[in-house]
């Protein structure tokens, strides 16, 4: 009986190996076609099919246990062990298929990268320059590892080898930024690793030949022009313009001192919202305070959870924007907020300001109708009590109407 139930099994696991080889099968009968000199890029390209096998299969092992003479408990194990091995061919089978999806194998007329190492386009190439049967040059290798070329895309869609890339340039592909043509040369730029400087390489070439010949490199490291910019825009009261110039930068803690380049330009912006406050232009206030609160440059700020740790930033980093100039800007963004009916961002914005300076009656004020216009009744009335709590101690003056419309919203139930 043993026997027979291990030729059984064996009986299985060749049925399914023969549903995996004829999958695989059917797998390889699609074929891109690329030229193919013995120098040429190769590829076979799988188009995966939906296999009903298993779904049938499963369905006959009752058939088969009913068929056998066999103990409960091996019927079991048969059945388990079944099981597992359509389970394990199943999932072999996704994992190739999501393989071959993902990889992007050209198409006819819309090149895409093989394996995802066809890098870039030389843009703005001349047609005329092109050699016979070709309507694009791309730069890329066929696969990881491999030295790096100058491919042409025939006119039918192929892609064919032509000249290497030189190996006394190095070029970064996974920072990639571009291919072009310009004054009669190839450029091929790249990012270097961890910083923002692009690399070009200046390349003559003969397509004819199949030559690419290496002549000269340019370097350039945006992030220092960006930085640069940025400064002059913030001495200029640009608050707006210099944010945009600092989101532009790469690495930014290899380029600048953030906490102190951040706080310059609060100090500035708090210098600009004096001025907007005194004409009344309340968009452009709210523009700039939206911009410095999304930079992030701020997030070291709005990090700061207890006046503990607010005092302990500012005196141990003697900041040019003193405490309270903070907080100012920080009530001001959390009363604008409210104003353009946004409340979910009043209730962070006055949340933080309840948790650095706790005794700011304003805050709790903010926080209570930004909560009750989210109809979060239970949190608006702890908020309007805890401002009640603090104006009674501090003695601090109120508006009657305030009172009375907070003391409204006490009894609604």
């Amino acid at each position: 009986m043993k026997l027979f139930f291990c030729q059984t099994k064996l009986a299985v696991f060749l049925t399914l190996l023969c549903i995996s080889c004829n999958t695989k099968k059917a797998q390889n009968n699609d074929e891109i076609i690329i030229d193919t000199p013995s120098d040429t890029l190769s590829n076979n390209t799988i188009n995966p099919k939906d296999s009903t096998a298993f779904a049938s299969y499963t369905d006959s092992v009752k058939g088969i246990l009913t068929d056998l003479e066999v103990s409960e408990a091996q019927a079991q194990e048969l059945s388990e062990t079944m099981s597992e091995m359509i389970i394990r061919a199943q999932n072999q089978t996704k994992e190739s298929q999501g393989k071959e999806q993902s990889s992007n194998f050209i198409k006819r007329g819309s090149p895409k990268d093989l394996s995802t190492y066809l890098y870039m386009k030389v843009d703005s190439f001349p047609e005329n320059l092109l050699p016979k049967n070709t309507k694009g040059l791309y730069i890329g290798a066929a696969s990881e590892g491999e030295d790096q070329y100058l491919f042409g895309l025939s006119n039918e869609g192929n892609l064919k080898k032509m000249a290497k890339l030189p190996t006394d340039f190095m070029f970064n592909p996974y920072k990639k930024i571009k291919s072009y043509y310009k004054d009669e040369k190839i450029f091929i730029c790249s990012e270097q690793s961890y910083k923002a400087t692009v690399i070009c390489g200046i390349f003559n070439f003969d397509l004819d030949k199949n030559m690419l010949i290496f002549e000269d490199q340019t370097a350039r490291d945006y992030s220092v022009e960006f930085i640069a910019k940025a400064q002059r825009e913030v001495e200029k009261g640009n608050i707006i313009e210099a944010i945009n110039f600092y989101e532009q930068v790469m690495y930014p803690h290899n380029y600048m001192q953030v906490e102190t380049e951040t706080v310059h330009l609060f100090k500035k912006t708090y210098s600009v919202l004096q001025d907007l406050e005194k004409q009344g232009n309340n968009d452009s206030t709210t523009l700039i305070l939206e911009s410095i609160f999304d930079f992030w440059g701020t997030e070291f700020l709005l990090n700061i959870e207890t006046p503990e740790q607010l005092h302990f930033l500012f005196k141990t980093n003697n900041f040019e924007l003193s405490e309270k100039e903070y907080i100012h800007v920080l009530e001001k963004y959390g009363r604008l907020l409210l104003q353009s009916k946004k409340y979910l961002d009043a209730v962070k914005i006055n949340k933080k300001l309840t948790q650095i300076t706790p005794t700011s009656a304003l805050a709790y004020l903010h926080l209570g109708n930004a909560y009750y216009n989210l109809e979060r009744l239970q949190d608006s009335q702890n908020a309007y009590k805890r401002y009640k709590q603090i104006i009674a101690k501090t003695g601090q003056k109120t508006d009657k109407e305030i009172l009375n419309q907070i003391e409204k919203r006490l009894k609604e139930r």
